[in-house]
């Protein structure tokens, strides 16, 4: 079955005892009984409201319907499949059953499988039949669609078979049509008759597809001219058939003469034309010249073409100088843009042609002008050469247009001897508000962006988008202060609420300053320099601005070189795991494990997640990590066991972005198929921040959880976590932060957020572990607020895999509460 949705069944059974028991029994394979009738009229009256996938039908009912018509009914009205369920298997009950076509007779008493089985052939068969349907209903539309007729020629019966438009052939007979072969070849026009024979016999025997073209007999209207395109197929006992479709194609043949007989005419009418003589008079005009200009064959005729359309040919000479220069000319003609004023005034430009027409003594004695309105192409040029220095999203300008700005801004503040400021924006976590929300959602606040971005500048003042959710402003003979109050500026204009979708989102920016001449010369230069101040800005928490400075070109060079390592370190498979255990704090056993990625360094030693974490979710790398993470984890805890047998639970960290990503569900199934990693024992740890869009992250949730795959919350308390959003969504467990653990139990304020975790927790159905466990009466005093499981140093610092498996083999972890 290719449906996801529940069955839905009507039971009609006039048993009542039967139909529960028959209910219990279906229910419990999952499908959704939507009625339970005792006889043929209720079930008449309850299937359209109903709409059942299927009918389970006992013969022998109350009422004066049987089961055989009540059937029957059901058939023929809705094409709902019925199986019948009944005690009788006379001759003449399932002569009377098989005549309602139905799709299933089980014979009372049957075994519950074999009715379920019973239920998925008959709704398979369904499901086939009305794809088959279907699929002749978009045929026989498309060939109506088309005005094709179809037909069949079988030579070893001489029949003809056709259906569709043939009303070329056969008039006003209905169709589909079987006869004769000689009643096909009458309606053929004699003298095509012998070549239509011909093809069709060249179609049979040399199996290519032939296209013919001919003339029906003097009939019906006629004649008709028609296409067939047929090819001969293999029929049954290896008696060959020729197939084509029809298409009566008379009114094509009647335009194509037409145009054959109006070849020339019919194309240059296309454009004005205007026949003067030497004096440029108007000799004649054609419609189009009409319809161009305005002005009709009368109020033209007699009149200097030139001076009655304004003509102007740039710097050429006059019209007297052009037509004489012409008509000395060897080829006698000329082309080019012209502009011209229409009757009404308006001004537009033309591509006109000049040819001179010979006298019989070889001097000029008319000039043929034809010239077509070009203002389509002129508007469509413009708009191209905006489309060639815009950004098509936002308006502003694109990156060739802002450097062409910049260049000038530069040379300026050069030769006044001033400064100029470049400010560099990246708007903070776009990508997954983006692909939360949908692209739709983020194209429109970057329109947003571009507008406030716009209104906050001065007038000599340039904002370009240079792609993405990257935009730059170029302030010319500004100081470093404006920069300063300028970049305020558009913190405090970007950070307003924006009301998309239904939510009021609010956006934050980093933005990166450099100045000219003090941290470069030229674009390239200060780009650089803008960009690497705004990634300062980032990491020193966004939304806020950062000044260019030389240490930052040194943290920046940091950067790309961890970003480059690390994408060398996950191809090259020099990563490590370490996993640290997650404990029951009242029987001191493990229950599972948190993995933990480590990167030993070639230079700089082991480096510590906090140093390149962040660095992989700006670069993108994060997605690639992750999928190594999550594959090697897999496979090195596939295996080990907890004390109860069980596979040992896994949680794996996930980043927003890599929670988003379109592939994300594919990348989490495809990896527990290929490791073999039971779904049941993995858990995938996810922040509150991920969390804040709940449309998106519903679905993803939910997915995921028909996976088997448990979620929990990292770090939680950290974020800002609705409680009518963890309320709706699917997580499985919360995972105290440690800031909450630190000083517990000393500090009493500590001790009540961690009461109120575990309320929230208890009454949402959730588990919680505390994280960062140091000290045995931490461990105590969480066991007695009712925190279950706990990970930390106290028990168990994080581990590779080896010392894990032994760990594991030992009898207890950590110390005990109270010792």
């Amino acid at each position: 079955m290719s449906t996801s949705l529940p069955i839905k069944l009507m039971l009609v059974e006039d048993e009542r005892v039967v139909a529960f028991d028959l209910k219990n029994q279906l229910q419990s394979f999952g499908y959704v009984v939507g009625a339970m009738v005792a006889s043929g009229e209720q079930a008449l009256q309850r299937v359209a409201e109903v709409a059942p996938d299927l009918v389970l039908m006992d013969i022998h009912l109350e009422g004066k319907m049987d089961g055989v018509e009540t059937a029957t009914e059901i058939q023929l009205r809705h094409q709902i499949p019925v199986i019948y369920l009944t005690a009788y298997a006379e001759d003449d009950t399932l002569r009377r059953a098989l005549a309602s076509q139905p799709f299933g007779y089980l014979v009372k008493p049957w075994d519950a499988r074999e009715l379920h089985a019973t239920i998925q052939m008959a709704l398979a068969r369904r499901e086939v039949e009305v794809a088959v349907e279907s699929s002749e209903l978009r045929l026989k539309l498309a060939m109506e669609a088309a005005s094709l007729g179809v037909f069949e020629w079988l030579p070893q019966f001489n029949r003809m078979r056709g259906d569709g438009h043939l009303g070329a052939l056969f008039g006003d007979r209905p169709v589909p049509l079987d006869e004769a072969w000689d009643n096909f070849l009458v309606r053929v026009d004699d003298d095509d008759r012998d070549r239509v024979i011909a093809s069709l016999s060249e179609a049979l025997t040399c199996g290519s597809a032939v296209r013919i073209e001919f003339r029906t007999a003097r009939t019906n209207d006629g004649p008709h001219f028609l296409e067939a395109n047929v090819k001969a197929y293999p029929g049954t006992n290896a008696q060959r058939r020729v197939l084509g479709v029809l298409q009566d194609i008379s009114e094509r043949r009647r335009t194509e003469d037409r145009l054959r007989q109006s070849g020339v005419v019919f194309h240059s009418a296309a454009a004005a034309i205007a026949i003067v003589d030497v004096e440029r008079r108007v000799a004649a005009v054609n419609a189009a010249f009409t319809r161009i200009t305005g002005y009709s064959e009368a109020e033209a005729i007699g009149l200097d073409l030139d001076l009655l359309l304004r003509v102007q040919r740039g710097k050429q000479v006059g019209s007297e100088g052009f037509f004489g220069q012409l008509a000395l000319a060897a080829d006698g003609f000329w082309e080019g843009q012209v502009f011209c004023q229409r009757r009404n005034g308006e001004s537009f430009p033309s591509w006109q042609s000049v040819s001179v027409v010979p006298s019989a003594a070889g001097k000029a004695d008319n000039f043929v002008i034809s010239f077509s309105d070009v203002s389509d192409i002129h508007l469509a040029n413009e708009k191209l050469k905006h489309l060639a220095h815009h950004d098509s999203l936002t308006g502003l300008p694109n990156r060739l247009l802002f450097n062409d700005r910049f260049e000038q801004a530069i040379k300026l503040a050069r030769r006044q001897k001033n400064r100029c400021l470049l400010l560099f924006l990246d708007l903070d976590n776009f990508k997954v508000l983006n692909d939360t929300l949908g692209h739709d959602v983020g194209d429109e606040l970057l329109r947003v962006v571009a507008r406030r971005l716009r209104d906050a500048l001065r007038g000599n003042d340039t904002v370009a988008r240079l792609g993405g959710d990257e935009f730059v402003l170029v302030a010319g003979s500004a100081s470093p202060d404006y920069g300063a109050e300028l970049a305020r500026k558009l913190l405090d204009t970007l950070r307003a609420p924006v009301s998309l979708v239904g939510e009021e989102i609010t956006v934050s920016v980093s933005i990166g300053i450099a100045v000219f001449p003090d941290d470069g010369r030229d674009v390239p230069l200060l780009m650089r320099a803008a960009d690497i101040a705004m990634y300062s800005a980032k990491a020193a928490g966004r939304d806020r601005f950062r000044f260019y400075s030389l240490d930052m070109a040194e943290r920046s060079n940091e950067r790309l070189q961890i970003e480059q390592g690390l994408r060398r370190a996950i191809e090259m498979d020099d990563l490590q795991l370490h996993y640290q255990p997650q404990v029951s704090l009242a029987e001191r056993r493990v229950i599972g494990v948190e993995a933990l990625v480590r990167w030993p360094h070639p230079q700089l030693g082991m480096m510590p997640p906090a140093r390149f974490i962040p660095i992989a979710e700006e670069s993108g790398v994060i997605d690639s990590l992750g999928r190594w993470v999550l594959e090697r984890a897999c496979r090195e805890v596939l295996g080990l066991h907890d004390d109860n047998g069980r596979q040992l639970r896994l949680a794996v960290n996930v980043s927003a972005r890599e929670f988003t990503g379109d592939d994300f569900i594919a990348t989490v199934s495809d990896t527990l198929v290929r490791t073999g990693f039971p779904a049941t024992a993995l858990e995938l740890e996810i922040t509150e921040s991920t969390l804040q869009v709940i449309g998106r992250s519903v679905e993803i949730l939910r997915e995921l959880k028909a996976l088997g795959i448990a979620i929990s919350i990292d770090d939680f308390g950290t974020g800002y976590s609705s409680l009518s959003v963890l309320r709706d969504l699917p997580i499985d467990r919360i995972k105290i932060d440690r800031s909450f653990i630190h000083d517990v139990p000393e500090n009493p304020q500590g001790i009540a957020i961690v009461e109120a975790i575990v309320a929230l927790a208890d009454s949402l159905r959730m588990d919680i572990i505390a994280e960062g466990i140091e000290r045995p009466e931490q461990a105590a005093s969480l066991l007695r607020l009712g925190c279950s499981g706990g990970q930390g140093d106290l028990f168990s610092r994080p581990i590779a895999n080896p010392e894990l498996v032994r760990l594991l083999a030992s009898a207890a972890i950590g110390h005990e509460p109270g010792d």
